[in-house]
């Protein structure tokens, strides 16, 4: 059964709102929002479109044996940067998530 749209906005993801020296404020907002103009797709959400400090983890993959860093090339539908090469993994962290909890 697909899911209602109150439960897809019930269960978007929000990213803590931090200082200049990365302390959290209290403040979350979501990472993006779903838009429906005849089809549904995704919008930057309010920590991007006011400039937001907020948190993002990274994973770089090295192997030490031959030297070489694995990289990935971002999506065409990505909002910053598409088509790109990019570190091994990255991503937001979530409201109230640490660092090693993303990164897993």
């Amino acid at each position: 059964m697909a899911e209602s749209e109150t439960e897809q906005q019930n269960q978007e993801e929000h990213l803590d709102v931090l200082t200049k020296t990365g302390q959290k404020t209290g403040v979350s907002k979501p990472r993006q929002f779903l838009c429906r103009l005849y089809f549904f797709y995704l919008l930057p959400g309010d920590v991007h479109r006011d400039g937001d400090y907020h948190r993002a983890v990274h994973v770089w993959i090295f192997s030490e044996s031959t030297q070489e860093l694995l990289l990935q090339r971002r999506a065409d539908c990505k909002d910053s940067w598409p088509r790109l090469w990019d570190i091994s993994s990255a991503g937001h962290i979530s409201a109230g998530d640490s660092s090693l909890i993303s990164a897993r």
